[in-house]
C-alpha cells in the first residue's frame, strides 16, 4: 500500500502552466517594444563595476565580523571575483539576446506593413506559408489512411498540412475582413467535414470578433481549431526569422556620450525599482540589528539601509509607470 502518491498529473499541469507563461513572455518581446536602455557605455561601466564595489565592501564588513582582516578580505574578495566573472558573462549573454530580439522585431513590423496588403486567400497563403513552413512544427503533407472524400476539392486559401504530427487543416483570411465572423468558422467547419480533419488553425493578420472566439469554443468537443490572429502570427513569423538569423553574428554599435541628468533619473528612479530599493533596505536593516546597535559595522548597514528607503520612496513619487501590455490571455493554439 501506497502512502504517499507521487502528484504527476499536477506538477504537468504545472510544468505546462510554467511552459504558457514563458511563451506569452517570449511573444511578448516580439509584439511589445523593448525598452531602450538609455545608458551609454560609461554609465553601463560605471554601474556594472560600482556594484561590483558595494558588493566586496559589504561583503568584507560583514566576514570581518566573523573572521580575522586578512581571511575576510580573501575570501570577500574571492566571492566578488567569482560573482563579477558570472555576471559578465550573463550580462553579455542578455546583450546579445535583446540585440537579436530588436532586430527580429523590426522584421516583424515590416511584415505587419507587408501582410495588410494581400487582398485575398490565396495571395496570404503564398506569401505566408512558404514562411511557416520553415518552421520546425509545421509541414506541407498528406496523410495516409485518413477517410476523406476524393471529389471534395480544398478551397483556396486553405492549405492540408501538419502541425506538431497532428493533421490540419490551415486557412488564411486577409486582413481587410477583420475582425473575423463566425461565417469563416462555419466555413471551415464545413470544409474539415468533407476532408475528414479534426484539427485546424485560422490565420489572419487582424483580428477575430468575440462571437468568433465563443463559436470556437463551443465547438471544441469536436472540432479544435486554434485561432491566430495579428500576435501570434508575428510571432510565428519571427520565429522563422530568428531560425534564419541564429547563425549571424550581430554586434552592437559602440557610442560614447556623457549621460544626462534625466538619463540617470530613467535609470536610477525607475518606478519598478523601489521594490527593489525596499527589499534591500529591509535586509541592511536585519543586518544591522543582527550584528548589534552598537557594532560600528552595524551602523554602516543602518546607513546604507537609509539610503535605499529613501531611493524607494524617490522612485515611488518621481518613478514613471510603463503602460501595461495589452491581454495575451490563451494565445498560443492547443491542438
Amino acid at each position: 500500500m501506497k502512502v504517499f502518491k507521487f502528484p504527476r498529473r499536477a506538477l504537468y499541469l504545472a510544468y505546462r502552466s510554467w511552459q504558457k507563461r514563458r511563451q506569452r513572455g517570449e511573444l511578448l518581446r516580439y509584439y511589445v517594444k523593448p525598452k531602450e536602455d538609455s545608458r551609454n557605455c560609461i554609465a553601463r561601466w560605471l554601474d556594472f563595476y560600482g556594484t561590483l564595489l558595494i558588493l566586496w565592501l559589504l561583503s568584507f564588513m560583514f566576514l570581518t565580523t566573523f573572521w580575522p582582516g586578512k581571511i575576510a578580505l580573501c575570501f570577500s574578495l574571492a566571492l566578488v571575483s567569482s560573482t563579477g566573472l558570472l555576471a559578465a558573462k550573463i550580462q553579455k549573454k542578455r546583450f546579445q539576446t535583446e540585440t537579436i530580439y530588436r532586430r527580429i522585431r523590426s522584421l516583424a513590423e515590416k511584415y505587419r506593413e507587408k501582410l495588410k496588403h494581400f487582398r485575398t486567400a490565396e495571395e496570404l497563403a503564398s506569401f505566408l506559408w512558404p514562411i511557416l513552413e520553415s518552421l520546425p512544427q509545421f509541414e506541407q503533407a498528406r496523410p495516409k489512411g485518413r477517410k476523406r472524400d476524393k471529389t471534395a476539392k480544398v478551397p483556396a486559401g486553405v492549405i492540408q498540412a501538419t502541425y506538431r504530427n497532428v493533421p490540419v487543416l490551415v486557412e488564411f483570411i486577409p486582413a481587410d475582413q477583420s475582425p473575423v465572423d463566425v461565417s469563416a468558422v462555419h466555413n471551415l467547419v464545413r470544409t474539415m467535414k468533407k476532408q475528414g480533419y479534426q484539427y485546424a488553425l485560422l490565420v489572419t493578420p487582424g483580428e477575430f470578433a468575440p462571437s468568433t472566439r465563443r463559436l470556437v469554443a463551443s465547438l471544441r468537443s469536436q472540432y479544435r481549431i486554434a485561432l491566430v490572429p495579428e500576435k501570434e502570427l508575428l510571432y510565428l513569423v519571427a520565429q522563422a526569422e530568428k531560425i534564419k538569423e541564429s547563425t549571424d553574428q550581430i554586434t552592437a554599435e559602440k557610442t560614447i556620450s556623457l549621460p544626462s541628468l534625466s538619463a540617470f533619473k530613467r535609470v536610477a528612479l525607475d518606478y519598478k525599482k523601489g521594490r527593489a530599493y525596499l527589499t534591500a533596505g529591509a535586509l541592511l536593516t536585519g543586518f544591522h540589528f543582527l550584528l548589534g546597535i552598537n557594532n560600528p559595522v552595524g551602523k554602516a548597514y543602518l546607513f546604507l539601509a537609509a539610503v535605499n528607503l529613501v531611493l524607494a520612496v524617490f522612485c515611488l513619487v518621481f518613478g514613471e509607470r510603463e503602460t501595461a501590455p495589452p491581454d495575451l490571455h490563451d494565445l498560443q493554439p492547443e491542438i
